[in-house]
């Protein structure tokens, strides 16, 4: 086994069994571990019926404190990441992780604005953009999208950003993306679709882009 696909999840009771069921699919060899952040529903159950392997975090500790547990769980040379609710599709695991390998990759991960059918709202659309401008402003590099949620890493590659002291609430990705820049890590980025979300999304439109536009501005 060489890959463990991580899954930050809260309160996921309806999308978990999917998800899972779509690794499982696309991904056979995968280890699926599932990091249920203190979830009040039957999130972790479902997850375990279906055999995947969860850690449970007591109280909710944040979308980015979920990866990095199951970051620090996953014991294979890649590990990879997603949501809970299908808004990535797994089916682009296998080419991300083909890409990291073959080309000897720390990451890889995907561009939710490269094809047509991206079914984000609109406001989360615009605020997307600004901080791919933002993000060119500061680097020099024009990432097409600085907080995509579905990546590839090699283990070793994590450790090369400090991934225990990335932020722990949902603007963990666009810190991620800039450590990944600055740190001069090997990475590519591949065109992929992004699905309407089922359920209520966690993220806080305002307090959210205002903590990734910090994170874009000052991680190093």
């Amino acid at each position: 086994m060489e890959l463990t696909v991580v899954i930050p999840a809260l309160n996921e009771e309806k999308g978990i069994k999917d998800t899972v069921e779509k690794i499982k699919e696309y991904v056979p060899a995968a280890h699926v571990m599932v990091v249920d952040d203190g979830s009040d529903d039957k999130t972790a159950m479902v997850a375990e019926k279906l055999g995947a392997e969860v850690v449970r975090h007591a109280k909710n500790k944040g979308y980015g404190a979920a990866l990095i547990t199951g970051f620090s769980y996953s014991k294979t040379p890649f590990v990879a990441f997603l949501d809970a609710d299908l808004t990535y599709h797994p089916r682009y695991i296998p080419q991300l992780l083909k890409l990291v390998k073959s080309k000897e990759l720390d990451c890889a991960w995907g561009n939710r604005f490269g094809t047509s059918n991206n079914r984000m709202p609109f406001v989360r659309k615009i605020g997307n953009r600004m901080l791919v401008l933002l993000f060119f402003i500061m680097t020099g590099k024009n990432i097409k999208d600085a907080s995509c949620g579905e990546r590839v890493f090699r283990k070793q590659s994590l450790e090369k950003i400090d991934y225990e002291t990335l932020p722990p609430g949902l603007d963990m990705i666009t810190a991620m993306s800039k450590r990944i820049v600055k740190r001069k890590l090997r990475y590519e980025i591949i065109p992929i679709e992004y699905e309407k979300r089922s359920g209520s999304s966690k993220l806080n439109v305002v307090k959210d882009f205002l903590r990734m536009t910090r994170n874009i501005l000052f991680e190093r």
